[in-house]
């Protein structure tokens, strides 16, 4: 029984091992390729330009289903992304750094509280921006988890929503139904004006930030969309 269990061990490290390296090596040129059959177009990029040139940090957020345009986007611009401690983590933030990007590892489910104290003790510094997916990394999908709010009204960081749209995508059977944009098609990604959350220690004012956040980033949704025809 004990080499039974021992061997299932081995086989799922050998495993771990070979994705991470195949991650490592083939990811990058593999997206760029992906990368360079879109047809990009941004909208509202002047309002990341203006909280830039405040020297503010800032908290871009989307949801869990539309992360890889998003980072697309903003590879190679110094941003950090929180990313969870579990192994797809791993293999999230070996493609992440690779791309240019810095991690912050930790999520609602492990490592929580001290990715939240990392957060805020880079925001101390001043020009920190990072990527947050407030539904990951399990779900509900589309439901913002607290954490994104209290970091915000904390720190005075604007929250940026992004949302994404394209004419031709495939939708996984995932938890979150992963937005997957097809080869050579159109697509958009478009920022929402910056959301800055007074400080409170009223909880029921917190969960009403909640809720306009969730309201914000999904109707921006139909904009990106709308981008499409224009």
């Amino acid at each position: 029984m004990r080499v039974g269990i021992t061997d299932s061990g081995m086989k799922k490290k050998i495993l771990e091992k070979s994705i991470l390296l195949l991650a490592t090596l083939l990811a990058k040129p593999i997206l760029l390729a992906y990368q360079s059959t879109l047809k990009i177009k941004v909208l509202n990029r002047n309002f990341v330009r203006e909280c830039q040139s405040r020297n503010e940090n800032i908290i871009f957020e989307f949801w869990h289903e539309y992360m890889i345009l998003p980072l697309l986007v903003h590879a190679n611009r110094h941003m950090s992304v929180l990313v969870s401690q579990h192994f797809d983590g791993e293999v999230i933030s070996r493609i992440l750094k690779s791309f240019g990007f810095r991690t912050v590892r930790g999520s609602s489910t492990r490592g929580g509280s001290a990715a939240y104290l990392e957060m805020k003790k880079r925001m101390g510094r001043g020009k920190f921006e990072i990527g947050f997916t407030p539904d990951g990394p399990t779900g509900p999908r589309r439901n913002a988890k607290p954490g994104l709010i209290k970091l915000a009204v904390e720190t005075g960081a604007p929250i940026i929503p992004i949302s994404v749209a394209s004419t031709n995508f495939k939708r996984l059977k995932t938890w979150d139904r992963l937005f997957i944009i097809l080869p050579f098609s159109k697509c958009s990604l478009v920022y929402g004006k910056p959301l800055y959350f007074p400080k409170t220690k009223d909880s029921q004012k917190s969960g009403q930030h909640l809720q306009e956040l969730n309201e914000i980033t999904n109707n921006l949704e139909g904009i990106a969309q709308k981008c499409l025809s224009s």
